[in-house]
């Protein structure tokens, strides 16, 4: 196959000591030549003329659900809306003949000027229909709530139901889409849906939390016409047998679909107010829940030990984060954490637990944009936390300790760069990273939780040409927010271009 030349750019990669590479040359997928101006190469060989843009290895978004995204792109979407009295509208204007249920998600109530707990119940989603199931998920997906029609569709087996309001919380909430599920046809939109906004954003690799059925749609698309996007699958707990008995070991794929490992939850959210803390939430006597006792996450670390799986562990609360990290400590080898596991969110933490979390090699898998939207004085984080709001999401003090310290979305929004002003712009010390800290965790260090920093994450020779072109220079630029995608790359093809304005 003939190689093909990028030239005429700057390419910025975050490895140390940083190298002058104005030029690369692709060939089968893999950066196969760096070059510190334009070489002199025959006129048959395809060359593009980057016109002095940027060019940095693509964005890896270490926390998707972007299947699920896709899903609630074709569904009712509440993230707009500024108050119940909308939310109930956009409701109303979804009762449609054709749609047999009305699913609504990302109703966010920290947005709203005003919000009672009591004003939201199945008695007034009742008013709207009784006749059709409807369903209203916060946008953390850790809080639903239904009206009769839907609670009728959930079985005694699930658990933390409020039949009486019609509130969902934690399992039943998440798994919303096992009760009432889509076709096949909704699933294969949602892959093209979610895969076309993360390329529009420059991403070109996900580790997407996903169950067994849409691990064989994304297989049958790989088959039949391949994926645009790498995807790097964690399958749910509650498959976790099957995925035993089938032999599954964490690595088992190839560059574009990859089993990686399990996702299990240990707690809710900050909204929902469902993730366990040391202290209760603010004027309240509530400490959130822990989901898994210790007994249990201890026989599911050791059989993840036994069969070579790689847990990712999603830990809010300080609380729940204790747990995790005396259970993870009981199993440690000498090589403190060979099988990369991984702590999700972690918002609240202590010094004396990110001291640990250092000791025992793990990974820290947080989401920036959560600083950005729910962090800034009188936000959702100083709402139910007070004072504690001051010291949440510690970009800084995690990577200070010398932890790999990697982001992703949670699709709260899709976006590297939204969440990367979050980052650089911190409204407290204690989480204000560098913006070539903040660039390197949603790429190299990406990479490494995966185990594939010897493929991905740098631009470099041998490495796969995934890579992402801005306008301008992702390190000087004060606000992140005006820097436009103009293309994205994915194992040396073209599969986003922005279109001229």
């Amino acid at each position: 196959m003939q190689p093909i030349l990028l030239y005429n750019a700057h390419f910025l990669d975050f490895h140390k000591p940083r190298r002058q590479i104005r030029a690369i040359q692709i060939r089968n997928g893999i950066i196969e030549k760096t070059f510190p101006k334009k070489p002199k190469l025959p006129r048959t060989i395809k060359q593009y003329d980057l016109k002095s843009s940027y060019v940095i290895p693509g964005f890896i978004d270490s926390h998707t659900h972007l299947i699920s995204l896709g899903i609630e792109r074709q569904r009712i979407n509440l993230e707009k809306c500024r108050s119940l009295n909308d939310c109930f509208e956009k409701l109303r204007s979804g009762l449609t003949k054709e749609k047999k249920v009305v699913f609504a998600s990302n109703w966010d109530q920290s947005t709203w000027s005003s919000f009672k707990l009591e004003n939201l119940n199945r008695h007034t989603l009742d008013r709207i229909s009784r006749k059709k199931p409807i369903i209203m998920r916060r946008i953390c997906g850790h809080f639903a709530v239904v009206n009769s029609c839907g609670l009728n569709h959930i079985s005694s087996k699930w658990h933390i139901v409020d039949r009486k309001n019609g509130y969902l919380y934690e399992n039943i909430a998440l798994s919303l889409n096992d009760i009432f599920k889509p076709d096949d046809a909704m699933l294969l939109k949602a892959v093209r849906l979610g895969t076309s906004e993360a390329l529009r954003k420059g991403i070109t690799s996900v580790h997407e939390i996903t169950n067994p059925r849409r691990l064989r749609l994304l297989q049958n698309i790989k088959t039949k016409r391949g994926l645009k996007l790498r995807f790097s699958v964690y399958i749910l707990l509650k498959y976790f047998k099957d995925i035993l008995n089938a032999g599954f070991a964490s690595g088992l794929g190839d560059d574009f679909l990859r089993f990686s490992g399990v996702k299990l939850f240990l707690d809710g959210s900050i909204g929902a107010k469902t993730a366990a803390l040391t202290k209760p939430y603010a004027r309240t006597r509530t400490y959130g829940k822990i989901l898994i006792t210790k007994q249990k996450l201890e026989r599911i670390a050791s059989a993840a030990k036994k069969h070579s799986i790689q847990l990712m562990i999603h830990t809010i609360g300080d609380r729940t984060t204790g747990q995790a990290l005396e259970v993870l400590k009981k199993i440690s080898t000498r090589t403190r954490n060979p099988l990369r596991h991984r702590l999700e969110h972690l918002e609240i933490l202590s010094h004396s637990l990110i001291r640990e979390i250092a000791g025992l090699d793990l990974i820290c898998s947080m989401q920036p944009n959560f600083a950005r939207r729910w962090q800034k004085p009188g936000n959702m984080y100083e709402q139910y936390l007070g004072e504690r709001y001051k010291t949440m999401n510690c970009f800084k003090q995690i990577s200070d300790f010398g932890i790999k310290l990697v982001f992703g979305s949670d699709c709260m929004p899709l976006g590297p760069l939204f969440g990367i002003q979050g980052a650089i712009y911190h409204p407290f010390p204690c989480g204000r990273l560098k913006p070539e800290s903040a660039f390197r965790s949603y790429t190299t260090e990406g990479a490494f939780a995966t185990f594939d920093e010897n493929r991905k994450g740098i631009i470099d020779e041998g490495f796969l040409a995934d890579l992402v072109v801005f306008d301008k220079n992702p390190l000087t630029q004060t606000n992140i927010d005006r820097i436009k995608v103009l293309m994205t790359m994915v194992n040396g093809d073209i599969v986003y271009q922005r279109k001229s304005s």
